[in-house]
């Protein structure tokens, strides 16, 4: 019996207007599966396109951005038909989010405690009191003292208020968690602390996890899935071992060859990915890595590539694989 996605993303396509004549195609037919319990991670370089997602995913995009194309489908509903009072309802509840920064995610003049509070009383879960005794709880499983609840956010460490928006995620029991480079500009030990919280409670709730980072240390951690973005694509998705083992697309091949292993001794220097991401309002025509791959140019890298299956569950979006994508189907 195949198992339905809990988060079915198909065909996105979000841009933002800054005016009439300035539009910015932030993401381009982006598909992606979560099934219950997964950890899928999104990874590519900072301008790829990685938290539009989530904007889009939740709505929470700013005035100048529009959806242009697509569909998001959680547990079947899809959530572009919702009004926003009925979105509003999903948000926290079904799914919920650990924003990136969390000294500027939290409100600095209300205490952290209350903050939890208020994301419990607001969806009618329980009344005040029980909510109070949830807030110690949720506290408690994220490693902070109860006590400390009635403190102010710059009352606690960076880890600590990565804890407590991680405790403000979970105060409403969602089944998805959507992390936002949750681990950013923490020191390495700090950070290994809140991936570890993270799968812990993953394995206690059963929860999704969609892990958006750059830091492919984390998503060899974390995940089971990896989605690849470059310039508001998936540019290759598919299992970690596999996307790790025998990346496909030159791309993410540039971004193993620039990963360090610890452990073993480096005879060459580590390679970087040569130039840098392209203007959003100048993107090349057809494969928009063309002008940094170090792969030999074809008439078909000025051409749209759609997604293919070049072998079972590894997709790549590159013209190098056309014919092996083609063979694969004929064969099947």
């Amino acid at each position: 019996m195949i198992e339905q996605p809990l988060l079915s993303v198909r065909h996105l396509t979000t841009e933002f207007h800054l005016s009439d004549k300035q539009v910015a195609r932030a993401l381009e037919d982006v598909s992606f599966d979560v099934l219950p319990g997964q950890t899928l991670g999104l990874v590519g370089e900072s301008g790829c396109g990685k938290t539009t997602v989530l904007m889009s995913i939740m709505r929470l995009l700013p005035a100048s951005g529009r959806i242009t194309a697509g569909t998001v489908h959680f547990k079947g509903t899809d959530l572009f038909t919702l009004t926003e009072r009925e979105m509003r309802s999903h948000r926290w509840k079904d799914m919920a989010i650990v924003f990136q920064g969390a000294m500027n995610a939290l409100n600095p003049v209300v205490r952290v405690g209350d903050q939890i509070r208020e994301a419990i009383l607001l969806h009618n879960l329980m009344d005040r009191d029980a909510a109070e005794k949830r807030v110690s709880e949720l506290l408690e499983m994220v490693g902070i003292q109860r006590q400390r609840r009635d403190q102010y956010p710059h009352q606690y460490s960076g880890g600590m208020r990565q804890r407590a928006m991680i405790a403000m995620a979970l105060s409403c029991n969602p089944q998805m968690l959507i992390a936002d480079e949750p681990t950013t500009a923490l020191d390495v030990t700090i950070q290994a602390q809140i991936l570890e919280l993270m799968k812990h409670l993953q394995d206690e709730l059963g929860m999704a996890i969609m892990m958006i980072t750059h830091n492919l240390g984390v998503v060899a951690e974390m995940c089971s899935r990896v989605a690849v973005m470059y310039m508001g694509k998936v540019v290759e998705t598919g299992e970690v071992s596999s996307i790790f083992h025998k990346p496909l697309h030159p791309y993410t091949i540039g971004l193993m060859r620039s990963i360090p292993h610890l452990g073993q001794r480096v005879k060459e220097r580590l390679a970087p990915i040569p130039g840098s991401v392209p203007d959003p309002y100048s993107i090349p025509q057809g494969c928009a890595f063309a002008p940094r791959c170090p792969a030999k140019k074809l008439p078909g890298c000025k051409l749209e590539v759609p997604l293919m299956e070049v072998e079972p569950g590894h997709f790549v979006r590159c013209t190098l694989y056309q014919d092996q994508a083609a063979s694969e189907t004929a064969g099947s």
